[in-house]
């Protein structure tokens, strides 16, 4: 099983009431270990109606597991919007917070990137790059996601503009304070509302305008938001936070 399909909504094949007692079948089980879920502890998932409950594990042996369902929640914690977050690689282990908070944030997926600017490949031991899907899991736990980003490899940017991600997003958004336009309504249209989305946050410093150029040649649209120069990683927060709001369930 691939990592984006360990990390994907843990699902059940019937409707779940609370109380139940079930069986977890083999993808379920490494889906838990993936999740580092101990016995005891609690996990969310969605069920045949795609109501969300929360379970208690009560028990993993081989490739079979079993938990108690003790609680429906009353609102589903899964994004409506699948953000694509292509993020370039900052310096000072900075990158542990992004992939964390940005998990809380909804974020579906995280693309690091290598921008002229960033950390190079040559820093990612430094930075901690191993521990990355880690903090994700460690968000998604915080904000009771039945599914956990995937935290993809660092490639250069240009190499994520031809990627899948980029080609079937529905919108495609960078933000730079160097941008001569500010955030509005007509930057976001209804048209991307609950489908897939791309979010690209620059490092220190800022894009270069060879990005910036490329950036736009590939549809992406720049925003400002105020007047105000962001860290790169505030940058993140307030991007994903104004996505899923105007795009999301984040309202």
């Amino acid at each position: 099983m691939s990592d984006g399909a360990r990390f994907e909504a843990l699902r059940y094949r019937t409707a779940l009431a609370v109380g139940q007692r079930i069986k977890l079948d083999a993808s379920a089980a490494e889906a838990l270990r993936a999740r580092a879920v101990s016995v005891s502890e609690a996990f969310t998932l969605v069920d045949a109606a795609g109501g969300a409950f929360r379970a208690s594990l009560q028990g993993l042996d081989g490739d079979r597991g079993e938990a108690l369902v003790y609680e429906a929640m009353d609102r589903s914690p899964e994004p409506s919007l699948r953000v694509t977050l292509l993020c370039a690689v900052l310096a000072r282990q900075r990158m542990l917070l992004v992939t964390q908070k940005a998990t809380e944030l909804g974020v579906w997926r995280v693309q690091p990137v290598f921008t002229t600017r960033s950390v190079g490949p040559e820093g990612l031991v430094h930075e901690k790059a191993h521990a990355w899907q880690g903090q994700a899991i460690k968000g998604a736990k915080q904000s009771r996601r039945a599914s956990v980003p995937e935290v993809l490899p660092s490639v250069p940017l240009a190499e994520a503009l031809g990627g899948l991600a980029w080609k079937t997003a529905a919108g495609r958004w960078y933000l730079d304070d160097r941008a001569g336009v500010t955030e509005d309504a007509s930057r976001f249209p209804e048209a991307a509302r609950d489908r897939e989305a791309v979010l690209c946050i620059g490092p220190e410093g800022g894009w270069t305008d060879d990005e910036r150029a490329a950036l736009t040649a590939r549809g992406a649209q720049a925003l400002r938001l105020g007047g105000r120069v962001l860290r790169a990683e505030t940058a993140v927060f307030a991007g994903l936070a104004v996505l899923q709001h105007r795009l999301g369930d984040l309202r």
